[in-house]
């Protein structure tokens, strides 16, 4: 697929493993080099913490000295470098840079000793969207001829970019899965805590109830039972001293009073017998 100024490269599908990272382009830039360009989505803190951890991981991607070692570690986080010259765009330009490459693998031409530079300008282009400009030259020690990348240094920097990007990302989501999962626990901890709020409340208030209750009954119990008193009493047939005598209660003995009357009171006693009693002859409960 071609576009003006932009060619798109067919390995974009196997760099970008997730989506909206789509466009991975060999360009022009307004330096005249050949160069690599690429969009990224995500915030901007994450992004930064993936380019910086390429810039900063000491290996160039995509290159290697000795077919028996196909990795170039040793490489070095600079903040200039006159490889490439000036960057006279917008961005925030950053350096890898390897000394004493010797005929290092996919420069173009390359047979000589000298120092490997890659260079990343990361751009805003959009909320949450970014663009990266990848460099990588050559540059003999003797001689100061310059060669440029074949493009496999600067698409497999992306890579290591685009790779620690999504695990950032795969993190981030996990870390708000986890807190969304510790939430919930917490809340359900907490509605389990209310509600043995509200069950201890309830049983109080029951509890409570229910002393009031007892209060209640020991008072109206007060107010509707008498106790003989010390010299017994005698249960009458009717309420006068003629009255023939039904029974006699012993000291002490409770007797429920049914009716009130100004000398005498008509009780019942614990087996359900009824008579009269005069009132001196029974006390008040304790």
């Amino acid at each position: 697929m071609r576009a003006t100024g932009v060619y798109v490269s067919a390995v974009c599908l196997s760099f970008i493993l997730f989506a909206d990272c789509l466009l991975f382009a060999k360009t022009t830039d307004k330096n005249g080099d050949i160069g690599f360009s690429a969009d990224l989505e995500g915030n901007q803190a994450d992004v930064r913490e993936a380019l910086e951890a390429v810039v900063n991981d000491a290996t160039i991607h995509g290159t290697y000295v000795y077919d028996k070692e196909q990795s170039l570690n040793g490489a070095e986080a600079e903040e200039k470098s006159k490889a490439l010259g000036d960057w006279t765009g917008p961005g925030k330009v950053y350096f890898k840079v390897f000394h004493g490459a010797l005929a290092p693998r996919n420069f173009k031409g390359s047979e000589d000793q000298g120092t490997i530079t890659v260079r990343y300008v990361l751009q805003d282009i959009a909320p949450n969207r970014f663009r990266i400009h990848i460099d990588a030259v050559f540059v003999e020690n003797e001689h100061r001829t310059v060669h440029a990348s074949e493009g496999i240094v600067e698409s497999s920097e992306f890579k290591e970019i685009t790779d620690k990007l999504r695990a950032i990302q795969l993190q981030a989501q996990k870390n708000i899965e986890s807190k969304a999962r510790i939430d919930a626990q917490i809340a359900a901890k907490e509605e389990l805590l209310r509600r043995r709020q509200e069950e201890a409340t309830r049983l109080s208030n029951a509890e409570s109830s229910a002393q009031d209750l007892v209060q209640r009954v020991q008072e109206l119990r007060h107010k509707v039972e008498m106790r003989v008193a010390a010299s017994g009493a005698h249960v009458k047939s009717a309420p006068f001293a003629a009255a023939a005598t039904l029974e006699t209660l012993k000291p002490s003995t409770d007797v429920a009073v049914m009716i009130l009357s100004q000398y005498w009171l008509g009780i019942e006693t614990s087996d359900g017998h009824r008579g009269w009693i005069r009132k001196e002859e029974l006390v008040a409960l304790p």
